[in-house]
Formats: C-alpha cells, sequence, structure tokens
C-alpha cells in the first residue's frame, strides 16, 4: 500500500502578492534583505521563518524573474514617493526650519516642557523661534 501524502504550497498569492504560506510576508519582504546582502541565517531569524521556507521563496523568485522584478521595482518606485511626500509634510508642520542641528530642536523642546512643568503658559515651538534669535536658521 502506498500512503497518499498532500503537498502544501509554501507559496501562496494574497492580495498583498505572493507570500508565504500562513503568514503575511511577502516574497517582496525577503526580497529587501536579500538585495541588502544579508545571509540566510540573519533573513531566517528577522523573518522568523524556516530554511524550507526560504528555499521556496527563492525558487519562486526563480521561476517568475520578470514578473517579481517589475512589481518589486513599482513597490521601490511607490515606497519612495510615500516617502518623499511625508518626508514634505512633516517638513511643512515642522516648527523648526529644516537645517536647524537636532540639539538645538531638543533644547527648545526641553525648554517648553519646563514651561509646562512650570504651570505657564506651554510656547508654541513656532514662538520661541520667532522670539528668539533662531531666524539665522530659516532658508
Amino acid at each position: 500500500m502506498s500512503a497518499l501524502t498532500a503537498v502544501i504550497p509554501l507559496i501562496e498569492e494574497t492580495p498583498r502578492g505572493p507570500s508565504i504560506a500562513g503568514t503575511r510576508i511577502t516574497i517582496y519582504s525577503v526580497m529587501d534583505y536579500l538585495r541588502g546582502d544579508w545571509d540566510r541565517d540573519f533573513v531566517k531569524r528577522v523573518m522568523a521563518i524556516t530554511d524550507e521556507q526560504l528555499d521556496a521563496v527563492l525558487e519562486y523568485i526563480a521561476q517568475h524573474k520578470e514578473e517579481v522584478e517589475r512589481n518589486y521595482q513599482r513597490i521601490l518606485r511607490r515606497s519612495e514617493e510615500l516617502r518623499a511626500r511625508y518626508k514634505k509634510l512633516q517638513m511643512e508642520r515642522s516648527p523648526f526650519p529644516p537645517d536647524m542641528p537636532e540639539e538645538e530642536k531638543r533644547e527648545l523642546m526641553r525648554q517648553r516642557i519646563a514651561e509646562m512643568k512650570k504651570g505657564t503658559q506651554p510656547t508654541n515651538p513656532k514662538s520661541i523661534l520667532a522670539s528668539e534669535d533662531f531666524t539665522s536658521h530659516r532658508p
């Protein structure tokens, strides 16, 4: 008699893209580490995956190379666009000039916290910048 064994695919298609079955880890997430020249053991530890799962990802990438590469590049472009968009928003909303050194920003925030602890009216960082001589940092 022969026993029938079910073959369970290790990579499944999901709305997020091809993923390791039973996880939310896409092959593109694994590709980030692989492109970053991280070794197999590191990738397995960080992603909490097995050798078999990592091999399945590598095999899937090899079998679908053009499609995977095209989608990965699209994901990278979109990520960069979003990063630039949110950086711009952060810069617009920040009370500090973009070229102000981090230590000066921290000092202004410490001053604001000290005022709040004293119970005085908290000073808006923008008003600190206006009242102090921080205009030299403005572009």
